[in-house]
């Protein structure tokens, strides 16, 4: 143990040199896309170094609603980057091996602290090189750098000894909002120890001075982090619920109690932490008894937030990844308390082991990602793969026959390295004009181009509607193919064929003009019925040239009904009655082989929907909010200019007034809160406006597959009206 104290910098220099060099090898040597949660941070990446260098500091708001979830400092470090080197791989993952150095370096000085050099050495030796952290150089994700962050943190904590030194307090919030610009569970992490070392302080000598450190130190953190963290004060919660165990449930995770739920990160450790790590951890759990000045700083830095990642059900590796430094710091401590003939040979064993398994997890070298004796492979192992995916040729495909024109693209499947994800990645840091979508529900609407693959289509939970259209069209559609023909096809690296087709709609032949417009206007109540039924007194209006109908052009369809009822029927949706309906419909275009040849309605765009009348009781207007479930419970009341809203939910519940006006910025109106309060509390501007973002709508109107105009509307006693009087 010794010989790893002798020239620390030189080490950990060897230490982090020889994990960049194989991580510059592995990323130079890979072909393949990055993956769903890579890419899009990968996209943050791309876009946040362009709103930066298209407008500098200016563009602060536009960084900071970049994710509702994920903080900016991470791909924005990378965007940074870009500024003055080419996007490419390698350069992105500069920024997460920054990171890595940065947990190698906080892991040595504490493991120096709280034991001493040797014991901080080989912690950051074991830390390095665990599988999972070997890989997690490859890959553009935030955990990684969430490791370090609570590295960091956990040593400012300490050499802040229980908030005694005003300085090092200071340090210690700074770093509190460094993890927490990070990724938010860093919370998660650093919550056990702060409350222990804050406890610690409540009961040492000068607690009043101890007690104003910890408040410096909880306000820097707090005020640090208030900027991205106030507007989604009241939805993150929400998202982080839903994540730990709906998405879980969807993607049929296994139930919290089950002992394939209990046991998954236990039975794992070896893969993805060592060979030797991980029974030196559990010895080191046991060890750390005898050491009273640091056990309970270690305990409960990794087995309280252990427990919590247990007990959620969505489970990944890359949930416990940022409990790894500490793991290593605990294994350090087992060796510690070994003999000295002990520490000695488990020292070199450590080294030889992570030579190996440096090698197997980046190379498959020696293959002992392979060997799973017990079913669970002796190391997490993930090659790279030479072989190249077309996503430049099918990207150049689409935008030289869309003509350098903005144009919206369907990604039906959701493979790994073929999804929306990567696509948009790759569109985004090229400045394409694209926009991207999935598969869709029932019509190509707004689709443009289309991307299909063959084979496997991705996590069975998420390609219901890919499989849809995938059957569909090895039935045989011709309609379909006729308004989208193939224009390119090539072979993917897993052995399934890729495509691309392209909306081009050709006259029908032998259809006549007038006959295809009784069709259409007989058609529009089977095409309706999924959405709106009970249509009173309805009327239909069609505005095309007889060759451009032929085509499927539309020039305007104009609607009328006295009244109907609209609903995601096919859902059990909640319905909402309309009364005084007039809408048109502009720049309407149809399949018209399908209409031609059973009179189906296959819309496929709009470029604009006009609601010119229409009129919704209060009355209507309350039975439709109490049959969603998010809203529930929330009550209205129509006044003159002004609706008042009440919202009993879990919690506290909210109240306040809402005024409605016609929008602007690309959504079709504006909602206005005033006199919010929360659990009977009136909030003042600021915070009225972090809440009512949760519940806004005009976010998601402004981005409809069509321009929406209504027209003029207001709130009147006891309905709502859009249009003249």
């Amino acid at each position: 143990m010794k010989r790893l104290a002798a020239a620390p910098g030189v080490q950990l220099a060897g230490i982090f040199g020889a994990l960049a060099i194989v991580a510059a090898v592995w990323v130079q040597t890979d072909r393949r896309p990055p993956e769903w949660d890579h890419a899009n941070h990968l996209e943050r990446a791309a876009l946040c170094g362009q709103i930066l260098a298209d407008r500098g500091l200016a563009g602060w708001a536009e960084i900071v609603e970049m994710s509702s979830f994920y903080p900016p400092v991470v791909p924005c470090s990378a965007g940074l980057l870009s500024l003055l080197f080419p996007p490419a791989p390698l350069a992105a993952q500069s920024v997460i091996l920054a990171f890595l150095a940065l947990a190698l370096v906080s892991l040595f000085f504490l493991g120096r602290r709280l034991f001493d050099p040797p014991a901080g050495m080989l912690a950051a030796l074991i830390f390095g090189a665990a599988p999972f952290v070997v890989f997690s150089t490859t890959n553009f994700q935030l955990d990684l750098p969430l490791a370090a962050a609570v590295s960091l943190a956990l040593l400012a904590l300490v050499r802040t000894e229980d908030f005694s030194r005003r300085a090092w307090s200071a340090a210690a919030g700074l770093s509190f909002a460094f993890g927490m610009l990070v990724k938010p569970p860093f919370a998660v992490y650093l919550l056990p120890p702060l409350a222990l070392v804050a406890w610690r302080s409540l009961r040492g000598p000068d607690r009043r001075a101890r007690v104003v450190n910890l408040g410096i130190a909880l306000l820097l953190g707090g005020a640090l982090s208030l900027p991205w963290y106030g507007p989604r004060l009241f939805g993150l919660p929400l998202q982080i619920a839903s994540r730990s165990f709906r998405q879980a449930t969807l993607q049929g995770s296994p139930e919290i109690l089950s002992g394939a739920a209990l046991l998954l990160y236990p039975r794992t450790l070896p893969a993805i932490f060592g060979l030797l790590a991980a029974p030196l951890f559990a010895w080191g759990l046991l060890a750390l008894a005898r050491r009273r000045a640091s056990r309970g700083l270690l305990w409960s830095a990794s087995l309280v937030p252990f427990v919590v990642f247990l007990l959620i059900q969505n489970k990944n590796y890359r949930y416990v990844l940022p409990l790894l430094p500490v793991a290593a710091l605990i294994a350090a401590a087992g060796v510690r308390a070994l003999a000295p003939v002990w520490r000695r040979g488990l020292a070199v064993a450590l080294v030889c082991v992570s030579a190996l398994q440096v090698g197997a997890a980046a190379f498959g070298l020696p293959p002992l990602g392979r060997w799973a004796p017990l079913g669970i492979p002796l190391v997490f192992s993930f090659p790279p793969s030479p072989a190249e995916w077309p996503h430049r040729q099918i990207l150049d495909v689409i935008v030289r026959e869309a003509g350098g024109r903005p144009a919206t693209v369907s990604v039906v499947p959701n493979y790994n390295f073929f999804s929306v994800s990567n696509f948009r990645y790759y569109a985004v840091r090229d400045r394409l004009p694209l926009r991207w979508m999935r598969a869709w529900d029932d019509y190509p609407l707004g689709v443009e181009f289309i991307v299909l693959k063959t084979g496997s289509l991705g996590p069975a939970f998420s390609v219901a509607k890919a499989q849809r259209i995938m059957e569909r069209l090895a039935r045989g559609d011709p309609a379909f193919e006729q308004a989208f023909p193939v224009i390119w096809e090539g072979a993917l690296p897993d052995g399934s064929q890729a495509s691309v087709r392209h909306r081009r709609l050709r006259p029908v032949v032998g259809a006549n003009p007038s006959d295809l417009a009784r069709r259409l206007r007989e058609g529009v109540v089977v095409f309706l019925d999924p959405y709106a039924r009970d249509l009173d007194q309805l009327t239909v209006d069609l505005s095309a040239e007889p060759q451009a109908l032929l085509r499927g052009e539309i020039r305007r369809v104009r609607l009328e009904a006295k009244s109907a009822r609209v609903a995601e029927f096919a859902r059990d949706g909640a319905q909402l009655r309309l009364g005084e309906i007039r809408v048109s419909l502009e720049g309407v275009l149809v399949n018209p082989d399908r209409l031609a040849a059973s009179g189906e309605i296959e819309l496929l765009a709009i470029e604009r929907m006009r609601v010119e009348h229409l009129v919704v009781t209060e009355e209507d207007l309350r039975r439709f909010l109490g049959g969603l479930r998010r809203l529930g419970g929330l009550t209205v009341g129509l006044e003159d200019g002004a609706v008042s809203v009440a919202l009993a939910q879990r919690g506290p519940d909210v109240a306040g007034r809402l005024k409605l006006s016609n929008g602007t910025g690309g959504a079709p109106l504006t909602v206005r809160a005033e006199q919010l309060s929360l659990g009977g509390i009136p909030l003042p501007p600021l915070l009225a406006h972090w809440l009512f973002r949760h519940y806004d709508p005009t976010s998601r109107l402004a981005r409809l597959p069509m321009a929406v105009e209504l027209g003029q509307i207001r709130a009147e006693p006891h309905r709502i009206v859009i249009g003249a009087p």
